[in-house]
């Protein structure tokens, strides 16, 4: 029985990790993850700068100075005769006014730019807590299997050192035993690729989390049975108002559209407004003093190739929202069949299907010590137990991964 409260406890949790460590779920440590990951903080401080570039959108273009000196001669134009001379200059500021609507466009633009920030974010978020799901997995179902292969492996070096050291009676003793350990060094290869996937999945996650690499981690046992898949036309319309790339190709494609809006009517230039003053001497003294005003004359239209260019930006931009929409629901669609089937393979599984096999595998260990079963037997249940391990360890984690591609797909912040 102490072997099977071992395997408990296996199941339960990763036996590479620390023992004293506390248990985490998968979905804790993926809020750990994207909490303190550097990255995210980086993406998160752009958001501000963003909304700096709206303020500054929404503000007048700086004042002009104009400044002009010059010298002032005054001739009489009957005799020739110099009247006087002296110094003259301008000086004037203008407040350029954009008028027919393009400042409130020019803000619009910027405030694309905010939700395209916002956007990333939470799409790093999502895709960051996916793969932090994914790999937390990957971390629990290599340790139980790397536990299980390490276990059938010391039971038959034990079985095997035991026949070799009686006084073997014939070939068969002998033959049983390099049976056995043949058996055992296959089962130690699968406990070392499982520990080295482990190690894998296990420097990945700390490389998410800032942690140093060889830092352990304890994940506690994930649910056995994800949720049923909605049909997949409730996925299409939840990809189609929340996936992170189309509402960037759409918030893209709103901007081109007022940036063609904004081009047409830069036709009709800006009116600078300002007061102006003009002071020169000559024979007499002269001062103007008023307002003055100016614009552009709207006579070769040279803003038809930026029109042209911003409505050559548009439609590129409505061609891209158009396949990214068709290969993001091929890609949903496969997702969603990867999941039902392999959903509907684990149903016709026992739940306790790894536990009944451990138990199996512990039963034939006492029969076969006891002369009740052939080695056969015994071996082929030991490694039936690996393989039935394995399959649903695997199948479960490729669920599990079609889970989380799903959820990504469709705005990443709730289960299919």
């Amino acid at each position: 029985m102490l072997r099977a409260i071992c395997l408990s406890a296996l199941l339960a949790g990763p036996v590479l990790a620390q023992p004293a460590a506390t248990a985490i779920s998968i979905d804790a440590l993926a809020a750990e993850v994207v909490a303190g990951n550097p990255e995210r903080q980086f993406l998160a401080r752009q958001i501000s700068l963003t909304q700096t570039g709206v303020r500054a959108a929404g503000r007048l273009a700086d004042p002009e100075l104009s400044v002009e000196f010059g010298e002032r001669t005054t001739d009489n134009p009957v005799t020739g005769q110099r009247l006087g001379d002296g110094p003259a200059f301008s000086v004037s500021i203008l407040q350029p006014i954009e008028f027919n609507g393009r400042l409130p466009l020019r803000k619009a633009i910027a405030q694309g730019d905010v939700t395209l920030a916002r956007t990333g974010l939470a799409q790093f978020e999502a895709t960051l807590a996916g793969r932090a799901r994914t790999l937390g997995y990957r971390l629990f179902a290599a340790d139980a299997r790397a536990g299980a292969a390490a276990e059938v492996a010391a039971r038959m070096r034990s079985l095997a050192g035991v026949l070799v050291a009686r006084d073997p009676a014939g070939a068969a003793p002998r033959l049983e035993a390099a049976v056995l350990e043949a058996a055992a060094i296959s089962a130690e290869r699968t406990a070392a690729e499982a520990q080295a996937a482990f190690n894998v999945a296990l420097y990945e996650l700390n490389a998410l989390r800032g942690q140093p690499f060889p830092a352990r981690i304890r994940i506690a046992r994930p649910p056995t049975m994800p949720p049923a898949l909605p049909d997949v036309s409730v996925l299409a319309d939840r990809l189609e108002s929340g996936n992170f790339e189309l509402i960037a190709l759409k918030t893209q494609l709103e901007q081109q559209g007022l940036g063609v809006r904004l081009a047409e009517r830069s036709r009709a230039g800006a009116i600078s407004i300002g007061p102006f003053l003009n002071r020169d001497r000559g024979d007499v003294k002269d001062q103007v003093v008023g307002v003055r005003a100016t614009t552009s004359i709207p006579i070769w239209n040279r803003q038809a190739g930026d029109v042209a260019a911003a409505e050559s930006r548009a439609a590129q931009g409505e061609a891209a929202l158009i396949a990214a929409r068709r290969r993001l629901l091929v890609q949903l669609h496969g997702d969603a069949a990867l999941y039902r089937a392999r959903l509907a393979a684990m149903a016709k599984w026992p739940t306790d299907a790894p536990q009944r096999f451990a138990a199996a595998a512990e039963e034939a260990d006492r029969a076969y010590r006891l002369g009740a079963v052939p080695l056969a037997t015994y071996v082929q249940m030991q490694t039936g137990w690996l393989d039935a391990l394995t399959a649903v360890l695997d199948t479960r984690a490729g669920l599990w991964e079609a889970q989380e591609n799903i959820r990504i797909l469709t705005g990443g912040t709730e289960a299919p």
